[in-house]
């Protein structure tokens, strides 16, 4: 559970970072600085995204116990 929580807060954090990098830093730099910071903030947003993505799937053995509570209901 600890492990997911990590995960959940380090995407979110990672994700956040992103924003505030392209919305807040990034037009305040020069041309070749500004592309690049925008580059980094979308890549840093999209694996927040994806990590935070990874963190809430179900695991192997979740998702069967899942299944078998649907059967009996």
């Amino acid at each position: 559970m600890m492990e997911r929580k990590a995960h959940w807060i380090g995407g979110t954090l990672t994700a956040l970072v992103g924003v505030g990098l392209v919305r807040l830093l990034a037009p305040a730099l020069a041309s070749p600085a500004h592309s690049f910071a925008v580059a980094v903030g979308y890549l840093l947003v999209i694996v927040g995204i994806t990590v935070v993505a990874l963190a809430a799937r179900p695991r192997g053995s979740e998702a069967l116990l899942t299944i078998e509570q649907e059967a009996k209901d």
